[in-house]
This record gives C-alpha cells, structure tokens and sequence, in this order.
C-alpha cells in the first residue's frame, strides 16, 4: 500500500501534457510624438489616429506599416507639423512638434 501511494503522483506526473508558450513579435514601426499641444490630433496618411498626447512615447506609440507616410499633426484646422517619412520593420521615429508652431 505505501508503494502504490509513493507511485501515484509519479504516475500523474507521466500523464501531464507538457506545456507549450507561443509568443509573436510585433515588429511594426513606431513613431512617438513630442511637443504636441492639448487637443493636437495625429493623421497618418490623412486619417486620423487619435489625441497627439496618446502617441508620447510614455507609454503610447503608433504603430504603423513599413513603407512612405504623410504624417500630420494638427490642432483644430491648423496644421502644425506635416513631414512625410519612410518606415522601415522595427525602426522608431520621433515626430517633433516645434514649440512655435504648437502656440
């Protein structure tokens, strides 16, 4: 009896599945703003991705696809900022708002 109950959890331990961890990398691009004004929005591409505040590295980025984008950030129907760059897999950029264009 006392050897059947010493072997039970060894044999529960034999049935066990072992336990497989799958994790992906997202290796898009990334672009953090700096400097954007209250309100400021951000457009990639002439769509709007959301509050400029969002995207300041801390802790928020935009993610974007590889390739050419226009890059606009505004605040009501001024444009502050507008650059187009080139993303390539992986990099961070930083898009700068200069202090005079954000007052």
């Amino acid at each position: 009896m006392k050897r059947l109950f010493l072997a039970f959890p060894l044999l529960c331990l034999a049935c066990a599945t072992p336990v497989t961890v799958v994790r992906t990398v997202d290796d898009r691009p990334r672009l953090l703003l700096q400097g954007a004004p209250e309100g400021a929005m951000l457009l990639v591409d002439g769509k709007p991705v959301g509050k400029a505040s969002a995207f300041s590295g801390n802790p928020g980025v935009c993610l974007v696809e590889p390739g050419v984008h226009l890059l606009e950030v505004r605040l009501g129907g001024q444009v502050l900022v507008s650059q187009k760059a080139f993303f390539g897999g992986g990099e961070q950029r930083t898009l700068v708002v200069p202090q005079e264009a954000a007052q």
